[in-house]
């Protein structure tokens, strides 16, 4: 299992746009074979703080998923919405 954790930031004047293009992504992905998880996060103290949290099946899983129309349309449309980090990618210990 491979899991995926991603942090962004948002400007307040953008977080219900970023938050509508999310819905749609989180919406797709959990319809694609080998997503065993994704969920978007919201910090509650800061809610333009966000943190993106998928399980996959394997590597090949989430790989595919980097190639869909959905995620694709999602990446150009968050680019300048949204400071995100890079993804901390982690597989079970044991």
């Amino acid at each position: 299992m491979i899991n995926v954790l991603v942090g962004s930031t948002v400007l307040p004047k953008n977080l219900q746009a970023v938050l509508d293009i999310y819905r749609t992504l989180v919406a797709e992905t959990r319809k694609e074979t080998g997503c065993l998880a994704y969920e978007l996060l919201q910090r509650r103290e800061d809610p333009c703080e966000l943190m993106l949290s998928e399980a996959w099946e394997s590597q090949e899983h989430l790989d595919a998923h980097t190639h869909t129309p959905h995620f694709l349309e999602a990446m150009a449309g968050l680019e300048f919405l949204e400071n995100a980090e890079p993804a901390l990618i982690y597989t079970r210990a044991f």
